[in-house]
């Protein structure tokens, strides 16, 4: 096996892992729009997001990363949100 194989092996492992992740967190996102849902809150919180932009990172031991990981993190969030707007409005019909 060549060294693209054993990297792209790796890859795929990384992204069995990243959609269970997946799954986990929209399941959490649901929970969290019956949360809003109920108390009258609003799907997008912009303080929120940038906070969790921040605080999340941080958390990379590989800062040259950053850049590259806000844009995917603030992707996620809009995954997110369009989830909870989309359960939202299933539930008004």
């Amino acid at each position: 096996m060549t060294a693209l194989d054993e990297s792209r092996k790796r890859i795929n492992e990384i992204d069995s892992e990243l959609a269970a992740l997946f799954e986990e967190r929209m399941h959490t996102v649901r929970q969290i729009a019956e949360y809003k849902r109920d108390h009258g809150l609003q799907v997008f919180d912009p303080s929120r997001e940038q906070d969790n932009i921040q605080r999340n990172s941080e958390k990379l031991k590989d800062q040259s990363l950053k850049p590259y990981f806000s844009d995917w993190y603030q992707d996620t969030m809009d995954v997110s949100k369009q989830y909870q707007r989309d359960l939202l409005k299933e539930e008004e019909k």
